[in-house]
């Protein structure tokens, strides 16, 4: 009998060797009016069934062929070719050393009970509990890369490519969705065909990292005789506390790995509809849809549907390339498109450190504290917990923040610990709950982290508001068209006039860049008190009113569908440029927009946009606290007190 999508079954099978007698019972926990009976299939084998030498047991899959292909050695254990990949969740799984009735069948769901009472729950007893071999709970050690096994032999299976834990099991009752505080309902395992956490590929070369080498973003790279190309990026980061210069460039490594390998040009059906034109894909992206080996990123599905949480930088990743364009905008994004702020601050002459995400989820403040100033990238989407409270800690203490971008620190996110031996932030895990902007949505009562048990979704609903880390917060996007900001009677305050010397105030900002055009757009974040922006805010520039019916309000900021949400309507539709200090002579610059830093090396990087960053980035990497803001400013204020200035 088939088994039906998204739905339990209890599957059991027998085999008696001395007869050849095959049972398979298959028994579906939902039965429907008109679904027919499925009594047991029995079946006489004419083969003698032995265990070979080398061949392992095996959950999710089974051994199809020994040898020594470089895919055999990959394998795990190595020198095994794996086969009938299954896709889908396996809950409790029991092996016993002689066939069994079906009324043992029955007790058998119970596992095996060691140390048994009178007191305890009655499990198998006496012969019955002579035949397990294995009793396996997947709900202990939810956070490893383990099955443990609860049976006498202690069996504990090790898991490869990092099956999706933290699942409701067969017995969820839909009462607690914290698998923390219901551990017995989530016994369950999502296995999947392109899991992947680790292509164990063998070395080819390796270079060590001379001592005095500039801390700086690199990439090898690698051409054939054929004249192939390829790049391979790294970072080298200074070692902790021996700063080499005042500013540190904060590599968003956790939102490069979200978007790892991603298939949304060739697998999202609305595609179209999101960019507002026909996408334009990449070698890249035909390679990927093609290979599902590779792995995709966590705005994609796997074969089966179910939504992808976990991605590993373990494995080739080709999005993570400098000549990579992305579908959405016809032009660099995330890596690539942060080069142009690398290029520019080369061009200008500065001198910087460059830093990761893991950097300072792993050392905290400690990574952050010897550095006058602090600049994202361009889209630091998904963010761990540790390296916000390290940011928050970094600009109370009087450092000085330059928000790059926009959507940022937008999704939870956290590390695989059983892959920290591998390195840092080797495995990266994130769920898609409540809202926000989501290419799929996790299964009530799977919304809680098996990495970590931390709930997962927006930082948002985590009462862990994006616009008090910077400013400003993700309010719209579009990927048709950016366009240009003006200033506001705000960028006047003497708090901030020093930003804009020698820019005129009628001047447009940003009419020119290389991702769409503009300086302002694809993604864009607002000042908004309401949602954490500091009540002192300045915003000092606005592109208020230029955006296409192609640029959306995010969904997390309405309550019902309605009309008059795009950029010709809505006044949340817009990108927002704000200024604030913060206590001990720190500030905050958010300039809110991902097309933002595709317009600093425009015309060799004399334009206006640049002139403000440079001014910003001059100001901001002085020693010493920042000047105090005139008596005036300082008063008493409410987030409800706040009036943003207007446009000219």
């Amino acid at each position: 009998a088939p088994v039906r999508d998204h739905a339990w079954h209890f599957i059991a099978a027998t085999y008696d060797s001395k007869t050849g007698e095959a049972v398979l019972y298959h028994e579906p926990q939902i039965v429907y009016a008109l679904d027919p009976a499925i009594p047991p299939v029995k079946k006489k084998l004419g083969v003698k069934v032995e265990n070979q030498k080398g061949v392992p047991f095996t959950v999710a899959a089974y051994t199809k062929a020994l040898d020594n292909s470089p895919l055999a050695r990959s394998s795990r254990p190595a020198g095994i070719v794996m086969s009938g990949q299954y896709n889908g969740k396996i809950d409790s799984p029991r092996l016993c050393n002689k066939a069994l009735s079906r009324q043992d069948i029955e007790t058998m769901k119970l596992g095996s009970q060691p140390g048994m009472s009178e007191r305890r729950h009655c499990g198998p007893t006496g012969e019955l509990a002579e035949a397990i071999v294995g009793s396996w709970d997947f709900s202990d050690g939810i956070n490893t890369i383990i099955g443990r096994d609860h049976g006498p032999y202690v069996f504990d299976i090790q898991l490869v490519n990092c099956p999706t834990r933290a699942m409701t099991g067969h017995n969820f009752t839909g009462h607690n969705f914290d698998w923390k505080h219901a551990p017995k309902e989530y016994g369950a395992i999502h296995f999947h065909d392109d899991d992947v956490d680790d292509a164990r590929w063998e070395v080819d070369f390796e270079w060590d990292v001379p001592a005095n080498q500039r801390s700086m973003s690199y990439a090898a790279k690698l051409t054939t005789k054929e004249g192939d190309e390829d790049y391979i990026p790294f970072w080298v980061v200074p070692e902790l506390g021996k700063a080499t210069a005042k500013i540190a460039v904060m590599i968003p490594t956790i939102s490069y790995m979200a978007y790892a390998n991603e298939h949304l040009a060739n697998n999202a059906g609305g595609a179209e509809l999101l960019v507002y034109r026909v996408p334009i894909m990449q070698d890249q992206n035909m390679f990927l849809s093609e290979h599902r080996e590779y792995g995709g990123s966590v705005y994609d599905t796997h074969t089966d549907g179910s939504g992808l949480c976990l991605s590993s930088r373990l494995r080739p990743i080709l999005s993570i390339r400098p000549k990579y364009d992305h579908f959405l905008m016809q032009a660099p994004w995330q890596y690539p498109a942060d080069l142009h702020l690398i290029y520019w601050l080369e061009t200008m002459g500065y001198k910087f450190d460059v830093i990761t995400d893991e950097d300072i989820a792993y050392e905290g403040l400690a990574r952050l504290e010897q550095y006058n100033v602090v600049i994202s990238g361009s889209h630091p989407e998904h963010s761990n917990g540790k390296q916000l409270d390290a940011l928050h800690n970094y600009t109370q203490r009087g450092g000085r923040l330059m928000y790059m971008g926009a959507d940022g620190w937008y999704w939870v996110h956290s590390y695989h610990p059983a892959y920290d031996h591998l390195g840092r932030g080797v495995m990266t895990e994130m769920r898609r709950c409540e809202s926000g902007i989501r290419t799929w949505r996790a299964d009530p009562g799977e919304y809680y982290h098996q990495s970590t048990g931390e709930l997962g979704g927006m930082w948002r609903y985590r009462g862990r508001y994006l616009h008090s880390v910077a400013g400003t917060g993700m309010s719209s996007e579009g990927f048709d068209v950016s366009t240009y900001y003006t200033r506001t009677e705000d960028s006047k305050d003497p708090r901030v006039a020093w930003a804009f010397e020698g820019i005129s105030y009628d001047e447009k900002l940003g009419n020119f860049g290389f991702v769409g055009g503009g300086a302002a757009g694809t993604e864009l974040d607002i000042v908004d008190t309401m949602l954490g922006s500091p009540p002192h805010t300045l915003l000092v520039a606005t592109s208020a009113g230029r955006h296409t019916e192609a640029y959306l309000l995010v969904m997390e900021d309405y309550g019902f569908s309605q009309q008059g949400i795009d950029g010709t309507q809505h006044p949340r539709v817009r990108s927002d440029i704000a200024f604030h200090e913060t206590p001990n002579g720190g500030a905050c610059f958010a300039f809110s927009a991902i097309a933002f830093c595709g317009a600093l090396p425009w015309n060799n990087c004399q334009n206006n946009i640049s002139k403000l960053v440079g001014n910003v980035l001059n100001h901001f990497m002085q020693d010493g606290p920042l000047p105090q803001p005139p008596a005036s400013a300082i008063k008493h204020r409410g987030r409800a007190d706040y009036e943003p200035s207007t446009a000219k």
